[in-house]
């Protein structure tokens, strides 16, 4: 093999066309290193609502809460399964729930509006969703008209903060508390007492959904069980495969930005096709040189591959060293976007930096590769007597 400081050597030798060209790659992996750190700020809020224990049961057919209807004899049903996990006083840790849309600014423009979700819930769900924590004030009040703000909506809106009124319905509520869930998206939501929701929106005698809190490795025959059942018409699944189903927006995403850093990669690709093609051509009697000190097409191949992967490479880690600094100066890590009525931060993960490393990997490889084959085929006679 041709040792690699001869590669090391032959890129100093050529810095203004190497910088160039590993800019260009930079642009393209900073572009994908950004977009990869909005996706995993999304699907991290989505994904982190699920417990390993817990089930959601839904109505047939049906992937989403609010178009949901459990009816309460379904309920009734449901929790007296022996697979439920029993809370202290040996109850079952089954946490009916109520979704309906809320839009945090009702005096705003429509057109302006995020909306969210508000979610009725009995005690036991502080229970089933284990991870819910009160940051600032209490729980809604049985019977109250009263709310609690996860703490990324209150973030955004400070009027929905601890002690304030907000117009919803028939009637005003009383924010009474701010909470946590360890970052998932139900620190976008806002919760209240099931009942006085349902009589403020006329829900009707059900449910949008069941949160179920599984004894372990009871979740398959809890699953068959409600299938046998004739008198439900339910899904059951764990909670981790349904909010991965919510996260196909960001699969989505995740394609489209593909997409997009594939169509400038090309460009990239053709610049280090260039930069490397002008490498072969100062470097002929070079390459007969080594030719015939007895290395091989195979060699020579590989070396040029190899110098335009590392021009790539370098222009891979600059790309993600501007990603980050472009992050922090435009706020990135710190502020709170929202897709549909999700809220999230930017969130950079290891697999973002592997990702975009791989792929300046890919673009070198491929700008290098014709260079390199050219270079290979050149004549040993011919490249030695080259000017």
């Amino acid at each position: 093999m041709i040792p690699i400081k001869y590669n090391l050597r032959s890129l100093m030798v050529r810095r203004t066309t190497s910088a160039m060209t590993a800019m260009g790659v930079a642009l393209v992996v900073m572009i994908l290193f950004i977009l990869l750190g909005f996706i995993a700020g999304l699907r991290s809020a989505v994904l982190g609502s699920s417990r390993r224990s817990n089930w959601i049961v839904l109505s047939r057919s049906v992937t989403s809460e609010p178009a949901s209807f459990v009816t309460r004899e379904q309920y009734e049903i449901i929790k007296s399964r022996p697979e439920i996990e029993p809370d202290p006083d040996g109850a079952a840790m089954v946490s009916p729930e109520m979704v309906t849309a809320f839009n945090p600014q009702p005096d705003g423009p429509l057109r302006l509006s995020t909306f969210t979700y508000l979610r009725g819930v009995y005690p036991v769900a502080f229970l089933v969703h284990r991870g819910i924590r009160v940051i600032s004030g209490r729980l809604p009040a049985h019977g109250q008209p009263e709310m609690i703000v996860g703490i990324r909506l209150a973030a955004k809106y400070a009027y929905l903060r601890t002690g304030s009124q907000i117009h919803f319905g028939h009637r005003m509520w009383k924010i009474v508390g701010n909470f946590s869930d360890g970052g998932s998206a139900r620190e976008s939501e806002v919760w209240c007492d099931l009942d006085v929701l349902q009589q403020d929106v006329h829900f009707g005698n059900g449910f949008s959904s069941l949160h179920v809190a599984m004894k372990p490795a009871m979740g398959a025959g809890f699953e068959r069980a409600l299938v046998r059942d004739a008198r439900l018409r339910v899904d059951a699944m764990p909670e981790a495969h349904f909010y991965a189903l919510q996260t196909r927006l960001a699969d989505q995403l995740r394609a489209i930005g593909i997409v997009i850093a594939g169509i400038l990669g090309v460009g990239a690709v053709f610049g280090g096709m260039n930069t490397m093609y002008a490498a072969v051509a100062r470097r002929a009697r070079e390459v007969g040189v080594l030719r015939a000190l007895g290395f091989s097409k195979a060699s020579i191949v590989a070396s040029f591959v190899f110098e335009s992967m590392m021009l790539a490479l370098a222009g891979g880690v600059i790309g993600e060293i501007l990603g980050v600094i472009a992050a922090d100066a435009t706020g990135l890590n710190s502020r709170l976007m929202n897709v549909q009525m999700v809220m999230f931060s930017f969130r950079l993960t290891p697999s973002a930096f592997v990702a975009g490393l791989i792929a300046a990997l890919i673009i070198g490889a491929l700008g290098g590769l014709l260079p390199a084959w050219r270079a290979a085929r050149l004549g040993v006679i011919e490249s030695i007597r080259a000017a």
